[in-house]
């Protein structure tokens, strides 16, 4: 099975930059993965966000994108599902909607949101959000896939009604959720839903725990549209044409970003039980914020290197089971992540999904050729 390729982007804007402009190069960045062979673009959405995340409304985007797109499937990643940001009837309308402009090319997963800003400014209750979600999605589905439904929750009453229009995609578009608990991971496989996985940068052991989990746990939903697992990992990602190179156009980048990324979850673990998981990685995600090494090689989290490297990097995970990387290419400037995107069109994608085309050694070629010659003593070659 070829290995699915994400474009996953949180709109991060650098400093003394345009918010606005950063918005437009998002949309370019978007059409050339398309033209490059990525499989989908998954977008944040992140509200009130300080410094340079700024992927507030991904389905305004997405509006934009199907327009100006033809293949590329649109992911959320993801959509956020505590009622006061998000109701999941409106969660819903969204989807359908975009489901039909895009032809059919909708994808959503969803999360229960993970900073203090964004909560404090809806008003969220953290110990809410993990219920809330669990039954937004519940309703969502339900008002997607039946004609006319009725939902009534501990969050959500719904008399008779019906969802006007309905998806494309039936009986729905694809739907998973974002996790990084091992309690999440079992739920999304209980479910039937797709996953995107995350460890919280603590290493290769614990995500394929992780995954372990999810795939222990899956049980088809019959009245869904996944009828296996689908199982895939975000990766903080850098490349160049050398090692070197990429370290030096990324490193600090991409350290950078695991200091801020996971700035809230310390707070967060105290706040609701549901959260407290997250004070078992504080000391990981501190470590890999200043030690290089550990964060590249050792984390589980982060790609960076020649495309040679990279494609080394991402088998690893392609051995633990998964089925797509979501590539955040974010953090340097427009310039740099089109470069990368079509460094991984021309080199990375083609060695996972078309390597009978990626041209290789001719040494390595007659090697092969040599070796399945017949022998001089075999009667294919006494007879040729």
């Amino acid at each position: 099975m070829s290995l699915k390729f994400g474009l996953w982007s949180e709109q991060e804007t650098q400093v003394g930059h345009s918010y606005a402009r950063r918005l437009h190069e998002l949309v370019d960045e978007a059409r050339l993965a398309e033209k490059m062979g990525f499989d989908f673009v998954a977008l944040s959405e992140q509200h009130v966000a300080l410094g340079g995340i700024s992927s507030s409304a991904p389905e305004v985007v997405f509006g934009y994108l199907a327009a100006v797109t033809q293949r590329i499937r649109l992911r959320t990643a993801v959509t956020l599902m505590p009622q006061r940001i998000n109701h999941a009837l409106r969660s819903a309308e969204r989807l359908a909607v975009s489901d039909i402009l895009s032809h059919g090319r909708m994808e959503m997963y969803c999360g229960r949101a993970n900073t203090t800003i964004a909560m404090r400014a809806f008003n969220v209750d953290p110990k809410e959000t993990l219920p809330q979600m669990e039954e937004g999605m519940a309703l969502l589905r339900k008002s997607m896939r039946e004609d006319i439904f009725t939902f009534d929750g501990q969050y959500y009453q719904v008399p008779p009604r019906m969802l006007v229009p309905k998806p494309v995609q039936k009986p729905y578009p694809v739907i998973g959720i974002a996790a990084t608990s091992e309690r999440s991971h079992a739920w999304a496989g209980a479910e039937g839903l797709a996953l995107m996985s995350a460890t919280i940068y603590q290493g290769f052991e614990n995500q394929q725990k992780l995954i372990d989990a999810y795939q222990k746990a899956w049980k088809r939903d019959e009245t869904g549209p996944l009828d296996r697992p689908r199982v895939g990992v975000p990766l903080f990602f850098g490349i160049g044409k050398t090692d070197q190179a990429a370290k030096d156009d990324y490193a600090e980048a991409l350290m950078h970003y695991a200091r801020i990324s996971t700035d809230a979850y310390p707070r967060l673990a105290k706040l609701a039980d549901d959260y407290s998981y997250m004070s078992e990685s504080v000391p990981a995600m501190e470590r890999a914020g200043r030690d290089w090494d550990y964060l590249l090689n050792h984390s589980g989290t982060t790609v960076c290197g020649s495309p040679d490297t990279v494609i080394r990097q991402i088998e690893k995970f392609q051995a633990m089971g998964i089925q797509e990387v979501l590539l955040h290419l974010d953090s340097v400037t427009h310039e740099k992540i089109m470069e990368g995107i079509e460094m991984v069109g021309r080199y990375v994608i083609p060695h996972f999904n078309d390597r009978n085309n990626v041209v290789r050694p001719t040494d390595e070629i007659l090697d092969r050729i040599r070796a399945m010659r017949p022998r001089n003593d075999s009667p294919a070659a006494k007879s040729a």
